[in-house]
């Protein structure tokens, strides 16, 4: 008989693999939920806002880190466990019976509770029941070897069993070249990760970065201007990315309308104007000097021309953005009829990557990453105030960017030799930066800094100031003022309810 810790593993690693086919048919298929993700929305979903709150202020972006490591492990343990319980059994079919019931009880489980639109596609039902069949005849002692083979009935030689067999060969060498040709792609698509390949309105435009700017200095290490995408930072509720196919998407767009209507991604990229702009997005769990912050030029449609096809009735407060992930948030009416308010597709002279919203999402510059709604599906218009994810959860329902500036330039605790400059970025969400200040002297005095050239009124400003000749060790911080004169809170305030404030301070070694 096998030993128990040795069945344990076999499940563990029977397990393994049954994950990794479900992640490789949902990088190819994508329609097959990943079960630990599943869960792991499940479990944020219905989280109680105090708890996600304070796992977010204890561990930051760790916390969903966490959070799926722990499923992960459980899921493994689970399939071992069912293994070493099925150890001791003597009839195989028995043991192939449990092992299958059992492990499908577990994956469909997982997927149907993880599930917000409802039901199960059909690929991801085929997907869960063969990997529940693979695991259940392994984990019931049938070597991975052969795990396809049939079992020999009672009373049958396995020259029977073989000849009973030969309908099936053909059916079970194509399943298995299928099985191979899935988790190739799906290996494929993971270490070759590319933008859709989706042609989007103005893409026979060349993307041109916007100008340089002769009077402002070059500095190595500085943040470029435009993010590239892959550099774009990213935070979401959701382990694995939603993957919409555009040929099948629609935005749906109702509410207090008087012509509720839906568009494709074609009809969403002719039907209107097409603007691009140079926008700063950045998270409200951002931290003072903090990286979760970027810029793109981003394509797409003005919001108010969207809505005013529908004909927004009297009485609309707020128009609510609905997921494909099921995630959802709004704003205020008079901040969507904005020009600077876009339903995009492109992003940096492409189409949205899967992890930046593809095919749309939605750009509000002046408002935390939060209400930029990705993988955009429904725009409703609703006369009262619509609470959002974040918003039931404790944070502020405003979400109004504070203006914040940061260092890049040189890196904290480094030796820097003169000549040598200090250099970061500062932003204003809509309130433009008009001027950033440094100081050494414990804010005493502050000393201008050079901007560089304004790349839109939404988008954040390089700056660059010359560190003065005094060697030693330097204390200095930096602050910067918004269009309409305010200057950056000098009050340090963590992200949570309504986004940090106060000086990014650095210290370094002048020789």
């Amino acid at each position: 008989m096998t030993s128990r810790p040795r069945r344990f593993a076999v499940g563990v690693a029977a397990m393994g693999v049954a994950l990794a086919l479900t992640y490789a048919a949902g990088l190819v298929l994508g329609a097959v939920p990943y079960p630990p993700a599943a869960l792991q929305d499940l479990l944020v979903r219905i989280a109680p806002g105090n708890l996600a709150t304070g796992a977010i202020e204890h561990l930051g972006h760790w916390a969903m880190r966490l959070l799926a490591i722990g499923l992960h492990l459980g899921v493994l343990l689970a399939g071992g466990w069912i293994a070493a319980a099925l150890a001791g059994e003597t009839s195989f079919a028995r043991k192939a019976r449990a092992g299958l019931a059992v492990t499908a009880a577990l994956f469909l489980a997982s997927v149907a509770l993880g599930l917000t639109g409802g039901g199960m596609s059909l690929p991801a039902f085929i997907v869960y029941a063969i990997a529940a069949y693979g695991f259940g005849r392994v984990a019931s002692g049938v070597p991975f070897g052969r795990a396809l083979e049939p079992e020999v009935r009672q009373g049958e030689t396995p020259l029977d069993a073989m000849h009973r067999s030969r309908r099936r060969f053909v059916s079970r060498t194509l399943a298995a070249g299928g099985l191979i040709v899935l988790a190739a792609g799906g290996a494929l698509r993971l270490v070759f990760k590319r933008p859709p390949r989706v042609a989007i309105a103005g893409a026979g435009r060349p993307f041109v970065p916007p100008p340089g700017d002769p009077a402002f200095p070059d500095v190595a290490g500085l943040s470029p201007e435009i993010t590239p995408n892959a550099d774009f930072y990213n935070v979401d509720i959701d382990f694995l990315k939603p993957s919409v196919d555009a040929s099948s998407w629609r935005l749906a767009v109702g509410g207090l309308v008087d012509a509720p209507y839906e568009l494709n991604f074609r009809q969403l990229q002719t039907g209107f104007e097409v603007v691009e702009m140079a926008h700063t997005l950045t998270c409200i769990s951002n931290e003072v000097g903090g990286n979760l912050i970027s810029t793109a030029v981003w394509r797409g449609v003005r919001l108010k021309d969207v809505l005013a096809r529908a004909g927004l009735r009297p009485g609309v407060a707020e128009l609510v953005f609905k997921s494909a992930e099921g995630y959802s948030d709004s704003i205020p009416l008079a901040k969507a009829n904005e020009d600077t308010t876009l339903v995009v597709f492109g992003m940096n002279g492409v189409a949205l990557p899967r992890e930046h919203g593809f095919p749309a999402r939605i750009i509000v510059p002046g408002i935390y990453g939060m209400k930029n709604v990705k993988w955009l599906t429904g725009i409703t218009a609703v006369d009262h105030h619509y609470r959002g994810y974040w918003e039931v959860r404790g944070w502020d329902d405003v979400a109004r960017v504070k203006t914040e500036s940061r260092f890049d330039v040189p890196a904290p605790a480094s030796t820097v030799h003169l000549p040598a400059s200090l250099a970061g970025v500062a932003w204003a969400g809509d309130r433009r930066v008009a001027a950033v200040e440094v100081s050494d002297d414990g804010g005493q005095t502050w000393r201008r800094a050079v901007l560089k050239r304004e790349l839109s009124p939404v988008a954040w400003r390089l700056w660059a100031a010359d560190v003065t000749p005094e060697a030693g060790l330097r204390r200095v911080m930096v602050r910067a003022a918004d269009g309409t004169g305010a200057v950056q809170s000098a009050q340090l305030a963590n992200p949570h309810p309504d986004g940090a404030s106060g000086y990014d301070v650095l210290t370094f070694q002048v020789q």
